[in-house]
């Protein structure tokens, strides 16, 4: 009985993996999305690996000596400015793309603002301020601006104003000493 029930298991082992369809590994779906997941990770590191070394980066200065330097005469006009006891107020019309300046203890012809877009400098540009009255100057962008800026206003090297604008959000800003 015993030797009869062997027999009987052994050929329903054999006859279950024999008529079963065996493929070859690579003709299977399993093996090949296991493989995938390395793989594409693989891919990827590729391509980014070519981004980083194809593009700048405009976040990152090339010669950091030169503008530890240059630090030395922007704290310098800042203080200058911080002594004259100037203060300046920018309103900004994206519409129309017109700029109003209203300045304290500003004698100044005009003024000029450099705008660093705060990522990317391929998109700064200095416009020149014109006064328009005693304290008021004005000047106009050519298109408007959206983003943030850092927005540095001078006059002739003597002194120096900086602030930092969200045109998205605000249209007014207040120069900070």
């Amino acid at each position: 009985m015993i030797n009869s029930l062997r027999t009987t298991y052994s050929e329903h082992i054999v006859s279950t993996y024999s008529s079963a369809s065996t493929t070859v590994w690579y003709k299977q779906f399993w093996p090949w999305f296991i493989i995938s997941i390395p793989a594409s990770s693989i891919i990827v590191g590729m391509i980014q690996l070519y981004a980083s070394l194809h593009s700048s980066s405009d976040l990152v200065k090339d010669d950091y000596y030169k503008e530890g330097l240059a630090i030395n005469q922007v704290i310098t006009m800042r203080d200058a400015a911080k002594d004259l006891g100037i203060e300046a107020h920018l309103t900004l019309d994206n519409l129309t793309g017109e700029l109003i300046l209203a300045t304290r203890n500003v004698k100044a012809p005009t003024l000029t603002a450099l705008f660093a877009h705060a990522a990317l400098s391929k998109y700064d540009f200095s416009v020149t301020f014109i006064r328009i009255q005693a304290d008021q100057y004005r000047a106009n962008l050519e298109k408007p601006l959206t983003g943030i800026w850092n927005i540095y206003l001078e006059s002739n090297n003597l002194w120096q104003l900086n602030g930092r604008i969200n045109t998205n959000i605000h249209s007014k800003l207040d120069f900070n000493l």
